[in-house]
């Protein structure tokens, strides 16, 4: 047997020692919470309603005094992307940041080499030859699109034209708007999605003004938009359970990239379909609105502490997309749902935890204000959408660790205890929790870590690293299920 060998089989039987502790786990708690998981199993066999979440929410709160729709030139990562916006509009910002943290920081400077530093380490888990190559190979479909920019929120890239010329002239009739809804998520779930909502366009969550960072210039809906939205398609696409439990390593940088992608070509056809039967459309990726709202708003899931919205089944392990079309869906439309989840963030507090840069809030309830450090500073708070009731994350800070780690980072997400693959006592636990009292969701998120989810730090967990590298030994047959998310929809 080689050393190589060796190692994997000492790896394996490290992980088996995991595997017993949280057999022993569950017989040491299968009494005290024996009775939620019976409550659970009930609700979960006589009743879909609890998986399909109520409508008893106010989805999305606002102070009307306060709020007013996002300037896209305020988002971190179109601020960063543009000399204009950094260098020459707001210098004051990277020379505020450098002041209060006390360090250089210069954030389009900082931006030009990120992912592009050659110094992987073989010898270092997570960071070697192939974790960069496969962050770079999930990445590509979107750079030969020449579209790579759209997740900076570069709007009317080549994926997502804004070019109508396409539509045909003859308007498919669709019958009703739930026959136009159906065949919509069909489509949908056909090109890969594991959700699709279907939400009214609501101006409050688009980005107003919108920015091309390519002409440096600012954009309106009225009149540079090609056309009037009646609706927003919210499609999300998963990532890869394993993937994602490598984070921060440049190994997770498969799944984001690969997120991406899927979004980018998603995006795209949808557009394309809708523009074939008839209609107007336009696919975006993180451009042209908040997605996370929208989703919300498409009955998807719920906001979530860590500021991604949180879906039954897969949890945040997902990236969002959308498409604006004009098709009237008359009252098919979906409504924000609740799932308790954004009640159980408030005990939870594991992603915010597990956050490398500190920059998830650990207040207990949420707020429309930033609380964060340094947020009662001047203009320090200009990347944060006040006036929305959230846990307002500081995404400068989270900006700054992806520069020093020359990746962008899935540690909120990996470690969020409704990131769980798609098992049966998964879905149960999902069902059974609305009803149950705070004591026991404080249970849930120690009981997460436990059984070997999560744990997520500063560092990748080599053990993590390497099962993901492992992982595809029973792809052939998939004997164990691994990773069959799709089932989730």
């Amino acid at each position: 047997m080689t050393n190589q060998d060796e190692n994997l089989s000492s790896q394996e039987q490290q992980d088996d020692l995991p595997n017993m502790s949280r057999r022993s786990f569950f017989k040491k708690t299968v009494i005290g919470g024996g009775a939620a998981m019976l409550t659970g199993g009930v609700a979960l066999g006589a009743s879909k309603a609890a998986l399909e979440g109520s409508t008893n929410t106010p989805g999305i709160e606002v102070d009307e005094l306060n709020f007013k729709p996002f300037d896209q030139r305020d988002l971190v990562l179109t601020h960063a992307v543009s000399p204009k916006l950094s260098k020459i509009d707001h210098p004051e910002r990277s020379a505020q940041y450098s002041r209060l943290w006390n360090k250089e920081f210069d954030f389009n400077d900082v931006v030009q080499t990120f992912e592009n530093r050659d110094h992987f380490d073989n010898s270092k888990s997570g960071y070697g030859q192939a974790d960069r190559a496969i962050g770079h190979a999930a990445w590509y479909p979107l750079v030969v699109a020449k579209s790579r920019a759209a997740a900076f929120g570069q709007p009317n890239t080549p994926l997502h034209s804004w070019d109508q010329t396409d539509v045909e002239p003859e308007q498919y009739d669709w019958g009703s708007g739930k026959r136009a809804a159906d065949m919509i998520r069909s489509t949908g779930r056909l090109f890969g999605a594991v959700r699709v909502g279907i939400a009214k366009f609501d101006k409050r969550f688009v980005y107003a003004p919108l920015y091309d960072m390519e002409d440096e210039r600012t954009l309106s809906w009225e009149k540079d938009f090609p056309f009037k939205p009646k609706s927003v398609i919210v499609i999300a696409t998963p990532m890869d359970y394993d993937n994602v439990a490598t984070a921060p390593s440049w190994t997770s940088e498969g799944a984001t990239g690969n997120g991406y992608s899927d979004m980018g070509k998603m995006a795209c056809q949808m557009a394309k379909f809708i523009r074939g039967c008839g209609y107007h459309a336009v696919g975006a990726g993180n451009d042209l609105a908040n997605s996370v709202a929208y989703a919300i708003l498409a009955g998807m899931g719920e906001g979530g502490r860590l500021g991604s919205c949180i879906m039954p089944g897969v949890g945040p392990r997902v990236r969002l997309c959308k498409v604006f079309t004009d098709i009237d869906f008359e009252d098919a439309y979906d409504q924000p749902r609740t799932w308790g989840v954004r009640e159980f963030c408030k005990t939870c507090k594991k992603c915010a935890d597990s956050c490398p840069s500190g920059a998830i809030s650990q207040d207990d309830e949420p707020t429309f204000h930033p609380t964060y450090e340094f947020s009662d500073e001047p203009g320090y708070t200009w990347n944060s959408h006040a006036g929305v009731s959230k846990w307002h994350s500081d995404s400068k800070r989270c900006f700054n660790f992806w520069v020093d780690n020359d990746t962008s980072c899935l540690n909120c997400i990996a470690s969020c205890t409704f990131n769980e693959p798609d098992f049966w006592h998964h879905w149960m636990m999902m069902a059974v929790n609305p009803m149950m009292p705070k004591f026991l969701h404080a249970f849930m998120a120690e009981a997460h870590p436990a059984f070997g989810y999560g744990g997520q730090g500063p560092e990748p967990i080599p053990g993590k690293v390497e099962k993901f590298w492992r992982s595809g030994a029973d792809m052939r047959t998939n004997v164990s299920m691994k990773n069959n998310i799709g089932t989730a929809g």
